[in-house]
């Protein structure tokens, strides 16, 4: 392909011209996007894709082949690094109102599913029996 344009024969050496490296994978978009903020605070440009072609289909966290090493360098020091965190100690402190509303509701959420749930079980049976006493009464008639 490089000798139909001549201009484009250098580029077969260039780190940025050749395809992106996987350097992480997960089953859920926000894990990989964590990762990529991780990644764009440290200056190393990154994309989250999905693999379609994975069974099941997964989401990939991608950078330039020149910048695969320094990637993975970053991401080791970061997991050392928080592995020497006590969770336990940590005090995120008070949670914003929008977070405590958005909490709340979900309460509301799922009591109101626990009552769904419970009713359509009951009518559910109700109308089980109430269609075994229709069969007996026409086999008995």
């Amino acid at each position: 392909m490089s000798g139909d344009h001549p201009e484009m024969s250098g580029l077969e050496d260039d780190p940025l011209g050749r395809p992106p490296v996987v350097i992480a994978r997960a089953p859920h978009r926000t894990e990989m996007d964590a990762i990529r903020m991780i990644l764009a605070d440290e200056g190393v440009p990154s994309l989250v894709e999905r693999d379609h072609e994975a069974t099941p289909p997964d989401w990939t966290l991608q950078v330039s082949e020149a910048a695969g090493d320094d990637a993975r360098r970053l991401l080791e020091n970061r997991a050392a690094m928080a592995s020497h965190i006590d969770w336990d100690a940590v005090d995120v402190g008070v949670p914003p109102d929008e977070v405590r509303t958005i909490l709340d509701g979900a309460e509301r959420m799922r009591r109101f599913n626990t009552v769904v749930r419970v009713a359509g079980t009951v009518v559910g049976l109700i109308m089980l029996v109430l269609a075994v006493v229709a069969v007996l009464a026409t086999v008995l008639t």
